[in-house]
């Protein structure tokens, strides 16, 4: 949602509570880390998703409630308490939370260069050559509202600590932030591999240079969190997600998180991303 994903100061969803007999609401919780706030643009995009899973699965329109969070911790409190919930977000939200929660990956997401994620850093043209040159300069980037251990491991491969390493400035406009390498207010630029495509077609780029790219990340974008409501309609959601993108309703849905399509999760991929993420420095 990703692609940035992945999404969460505040819960924007029905609340979790049985009403009138009736029980409550499966959820649909969006994180996206980083992501637009958690006011108007939050909401519809959490509104926008249970619409279209509503009509989907032909299921009753009571059956769902969206929450959409761009803060990582908040989204896990929430999730605590809100057990019956399907979560649309990135594979740092997976790994970190994957014991508290129990959280069952589901589908990997794909976006317009494939279901592979990068981290680039992004720095004004000849004024660095490499990390090392960066150390103890700042690093900006929306990227760094995700799981610290999840940055480090997959956007540094583990060689060091990025909060130790960079003056980090999480911020959700990585494009100002890369505006401000040009008067040196900004010493470099961590960006995902859709903001880098998209930086690639403005005029901006030749004036900057990547100095470090990661490693190709497994991506994911579909996680559970399995109880006996939400296994009841897995397979639904399921079906309903991976055509997603394709639905006039849903397209826009996509196209606000960034992505074009999801694919079943493959657990070989999954399983080397988990080894790297709990692996000893």
């Amino acid at each position: 949602m990703f692609r940035s994903m992945a999404l969460f100061a505040l819960a924007l969803a029905v609340p979790a509570a049985s009403w009138a007999g009736k029980p409550a609401p499966v959820e649909f919780v969006i994180v996206y880390p980083g992501g637009p706030d958690a006011g108007a643009e939050g909401k519809k995009l959490a509104e926008q998703l249970v619409q279209h899973l509503t009509a989907a699965t032909g299921l009753e329109p009571a059956s769902f409630a969206g929450a959409y969070f761009n803060d990582e911790k908040a989204a896990a409190v929430y999730l605590k308490t809100h057990r019956d919930a399907f979560v649309l977000g990135g594979l740092g939200f997976y790994l970190s939370q994957r014991k508290s929660l129990g959280l069952l990956p589901l589908a990997h997401l794909r976006g317009e260069t494939g279901s592979d994620e990068r981290f680039s850093v992004v720095v004004k043209k000849g004024r660095f050559k490499t990390l090392n040159d960066l150390r103890g300069k700042s690093l900006w980037g929306s990227a760094l509202y995700e799981d610290s251990r999840y940055i480090d491991r997959f956007a540094f491969a583990g060689q060091l600590q990025a909060a130790q390493w960079f003056d980090v400035h999480p911020t959700p406009r990585p494009l100002s932030a890369v505006r401000k390498l040009d008067s040196d207010a900004a010493d470099a630029v961590l960006l995902t591999q859709a903001q880098l495509d998209a930086l690639k077609r403005l005029p901006l780029f030749e004036k900057l240079e990547v100095i470090h790219t990661s490693e190709p990340v497994c991506s994911l974008g579909l996680m559970a969190v399995p109880t006996p409501r939400t296994k009841a309609v897995q397979e639904k959601v399921m079906k309903a997600v991976l055509e997603l993108c394709t639905t006039a309703q849903g397209k826009s849905v996509c196209q606000s998180a960034g992505i074009v399509g999801f694919d079943p999760v493959k657990a070989d991929v999954l399983d080397a991303a988990v080894k790297k993420y709990d692996g000893t420095r």
